[in-house]
């Protein structure tokens, strides 16, 4: 190996350690929110009473006040805000199957007309995992998913444990008949673009914003919220869908380049 080859080696090797250490800092940092964070909104309708629920699933390391910036824009009259709880120790197929017990006795007992599913990052996967052999056909009416590596991450073998060691890679198609809208951010350097891209969803690419920093941006948050009040008044009509994220060039960040 001639001094050129040698020198693009090592500097391939320092790219990944750099990259690695983006990782580990971004999954501190949601670390340490979650064990600051305060406590969860409380939604102004309760679940008995609700024409619309809508179940947040946190992401690895997380826990229900992750939701806090979001949770005021999703509620209503009318609609309840759960959040979901879950111990990642847990693999994804238990979680997910978990997730859809849940959801399923959370419709049962108010009635609602249409049920929504958001998940950041792991709870994404386990969102998806949730809907699984049809366990949520007719139950769900839309499902977004936030910076969720639904096609595995790379980084999975930094902390190989229980849910994250199921982060393979892999190209899970979106249930037909669930509108699906997925948001993923350039600047994420825990789950890249592609991964948190399903096909046969709707993609909304964003500039900007890290890993955690999507779950506090007005602009995604409203995006999320009109999805989610579009789902209630046009239960079991399907949006529009393509195999390729619909990506636009924008000029200011963080705002919403796709759409």
């Amino acid at each position: 190996m001639g001094p050129s080859s040698v020198h693009d080696h090592l500097r391939g090797h320092l790219r990944e350690a750099r990259a690695a250490l983006r990782v580990a800092a971004a999954v501190s940092t949601t670390l340490l929110l979650a064990a600051v964070g305060t406590e969860s909104a409380t939604p102004e309708t309760p679940v008995a009473a609700a024409r619309s629920l809508v179940v947040l699933v946190h992401g690895f390391g997380a826990g229900p006040d992750c939701w806090d910036a979001m949770i005021p824009a999703l509620g209503g009259p009318g609609v309840a805000v759960v959040t979901h709880r879950y111990t990642w120790t847990s693999g994804v197929e238990s979680l997910g199957a978990q997730l859809a017990d849940e959801v399923t006795d959370l419709a049962r007992r108010s009635g609602a007309r249409s049920v929504t599913l958001v998940g950041h990052s792991l709870g994404g996967v386990i969102v998806s995992a949730s809907l699984a052999g049809g366990r949520l056909d007719g139950v769900v009416t839309r499902v977004v998913t936030v910076a969720a590596p639904l096609r595995g991450t790379r980084w999975a073998h930094l902390f190989p444990v229980g849910a994250v060691r199921d982060l393979r890679a892999g190209s899970p198609a979106v249930p037909a008949g669930i509108p699906w809208l997925a948001v993923a951010s350039r600047a994420d350097v825990v789950v890249d673009v592609h991964s948190a891209a399903p096909e046969g969803a709707e993609t909304v690419v964003v500039d900007g914003l890290g890993h955690c920093g999507l779950l506090k941006d007005p602009d995604v948050i409203a995006r999320i919220a009109s999805g989610a009040v579009s789902a209630r008044r046009e239960r079991g009509v399907r949006a529009h869908r393509s195999s390729e994220p619909r990506v636009r060039c924008g000029t200011r960040p963080p705002a919403l380049v796709g759409a």
